[in-house]
């Protein structure tokens, strides 16, 4: 299983229905239908701290997070220019909620 092929609806991400992003600090974790998980380095320096709960928080106030599978860190993407390529894997994919 793999995530679903990169799509815009109205201009924006497409929601990666029946995925789960697990946010955290050291790690992220990406859970998919089935068994299928992906994990995602968070900080590996404390100086990074910082930089790293303002994300968390941005995560929280948009309730999930793009996630987005492309070929290379060294370009640079626009969200048409994933959807456009074909290539690129992800979506928008919500917050896990923890009760209590």
């Amino acid at each position: 299983m793999q995530l679903p092929r990169f799509r815009l609806v109205s201009g924006r991400p497409g929601t990666c229905t029946g995925w789960e992003f697990i946010p955290g600090v050291t790690f992220s974790m990406i859970e998919g239908p089935g068994r299928f998980r992906l994990m995602v380095e968070g900080i590996t320096h404390e100086d990074e701290a910082d930089a790293r709960f303002a994300w968390l928080g941005a995560v929280e106030r948009a309730g999930g997070a793009v996630v987005a599978v492309v070929g290379s860190h060294s370009e640079t993407y626009s969200w048409a220019s994933l959807a456009g390529s074909g290539q690129a894997r992800g979506g928008y994919v919500p917050v896990v909620r923890r009760s209590g």
